[in-house]
């Protein structure tokens, strides 16, 4: 992957925040992104994971993704935090994740099958992957059995790989962001996955652009997209903090 520390150095660690690429089986790559760059103005660590079945890194990396999408990418992002943390570049006790799509699906699974986040963020992000398989064509159904079996095989496996079931899991804050006219991932995906938060007790926040697909592609909804997530990081970063100076 590729970490980018913030712009101004400062006595304090910097809280990270992790980027899942989408794909799954796409990559991040070493190229300008300016949204790295407003995060690392703002006093964040960034950095854009390449996990298991990432593109880029040869035949038996991509396919260590088969069957365990939901899996290995968690736990190699989970591994990255630590690995970051454990050499004093980020704070451990700040850390937050988010993706788009693909990405924005890690990104639910991990907040769902760890504490290890401090809030995590789904840009139209896939909530129910047998949904998205009922809609989409067959190349791409086909893809989503690759990831996740064959669901008459692996009925299991799914049920415990869609973060829409499992929505109570997630205990730490959440921030999404959807387009209403996003036809890739339909935005119910995102509306009943906030729904399912809000059924368990918890709090998410919902943004919804009623003028964008599956991409924000408007230069305003993106610059808004982007000061949301920053106060909602900024708010639970210096929560975490507070609690980590009372603890000390």
């Amino acid at each position: 992957g590729f970490f980018y520390t913030p712009k101004l150095a400062t006595p304090d660690v910097p809280p990270l925040i992790l980027i899942a690429h989408g794909g799954p089986t796409s990559a991040a790559y070493p190229v300008f992104n300016p949204q790295v760059q407003y995060w690392c103005q703002r006093g964040f660590a960034v950095a854009e994971i390449n996990y298991r079945g990432s593109t880029g890194f040869g035949r038996e990396f991509r396919l260590a993704l088969e069957g365990r999408w939901g899996e290995v990418d968690v736990a190699d992002m989970e591994r990255a935090a630590d690995h970051l943390a454990s050499f004093g570049l980020a704070d451990g006790s700040r850390v937050f994740i988010q993706g788009r799509s693909s990405g924005g699906y890690t990104a639910l699974m991990a907040m769902i099958r760890s504490q290890r986040f401090t809030a995590g963020a789904s840009m139209f992000g896939v909530t129910d992957p047998m949904r998205l398989r009922a809609m989409t064509h067959r190349f791409e159904s086909g893809y989503l059995d690759w990831l996740l079996g064959s669901p008459e095989k692996h009925p299991t496996r799914w049920q415990e790989r869609t973060p829409l079931f499992h929505a109570d899991r997630i205990t730490a804050p959440m921030i999404f962001f959807q387009g209403g006219q996003d036809k890739v991932v339909v935005p119910e995906q995102t509306r009943a996955m906030a729904e399912a938060m809000k059924a368990a007790g918890r709090a998410p926040e919902l943004h919804w652009f009623e003028d964008e697909g599956h991409g924000f592609r408007r230069q305003a909804n993106q610059a808004g997209m982007l000061e949301w997530m920053f106060s909602f990081y900024r708010k639970h970063s210096q929560k975490a903090n507070d609690h980590a100076e009372n603890l000390s």
